[in-house]
């Protein structure tokens, strides 16, 4: 309104100066421009004036409300969840034996579970044939699920463990047990072996492996991302993580290991 009413006057003014020159109409124009210019600005300063006390009102007037619930305790990088449901009758109709190495035991002591557990640190194929399997065999019976996690220390006795866990598999699935490998997962520097090799390692026991279920943990390690503590072994979060695909595996091989 503001804006009309100086416009009207401007025009009163050129009407009543018609006879002024040009050059004393443009500087009368000019002026006029000023003004609205800053008549235009104090009302956008006006409105945001009234737009921010009409916030405050409404920020006073609104109530204060109780949280309706808590935020979740946040992790430590180092620990994980664990996904196993919790079906006693049917973990017992189950039978878990893990057997492998030192990352195995680094599964173990991050999830403590009710499984058998055959596992020692820096071991090979020697120590499997001569210990890790003889010492669990008489475990094995009808429902049982064994699962190898070997060769991140001997990936050169490929045809050995080729051998071996063919022999066995076939022997255990006659007593109404399952037999499964998981592939050896990657390392970061590891001086004693390096991801090629492991890759070709698991690719040979894949294709070569009879009657047993292969698990591609590498695989799944490489998608999701993964730390190690000193290249070779893996922290908590990642043994938890290597469990649970484990165990999500066995779930859809056995149509429902759980119940």
């Amino acid at each position: 309104m503001r804006k009309a009413i100086l416009l009207a006057g401007f025009f009163t003014l050129s009407v009543l100066a018609g006879c002024q020159t040009n050059e004393k109409n443009s500087e009368i124009a000019e002026d006029v421009k000023k003004i609205e210019e800053n008549t235009e600005e104090k009302g956008k300063e006006d409105a945001k004036k009234d737009k921010k006390e009409n916030n405050k009102d409404s920020i006073a007037a609104e109530p204060t409300s109780m949280p309706t619930s808590f935020p979740v305790p946040t992790l430590s990088p180092h620990e994980g969840t664990i996904s196993k449901p919790s079906h006693a009758e049917n973990f017992q109709q189950n039978k878990l034996i893990f057997v492998g190495d030192s990352r195995t035991e680094g599964i173990q002591d991050a999830v403590h579970d009710d499984s058998i557990w055959s596992c020692l640190s820096s071991m090979g194929y020697d120590w499997l044939i001569s210990t890790g399997v003889p010492q669990i065999e008489q475990e094995i019976v009808d429902n049982t699920s064994v699962i190898i996690l070997m060769g991140v220390n001997d990936v050169q006795n490929l045809n050995k463990y080729v051998q071996y866990i063919n022999e066995k598999a076939k022997e255990w699935t006659d007593r109404g047990a399952s037999t499964y490998f998981v592939s050896v997962g990657p390392v970061e520097n590891d001086p004693y072996v390096t991801n090629e090799q492991i890759e070709s390692f698991n690719a040979a026991m894949e294709a070569n492996l009879l009657g047993v279920t292969y698990i591609d943990v590498y695989e799944h390690l490489m998608e999701t991302g993964y730390s190690t503590l000193d290249g070779t072994h893996y922290p908590e979060d990642v043994s938890v993580e290597i469990y649970n695909y484990i165990l999500d595996h066995l779930e859809e091989t056995t149509g429902g290991l759980w119940g």
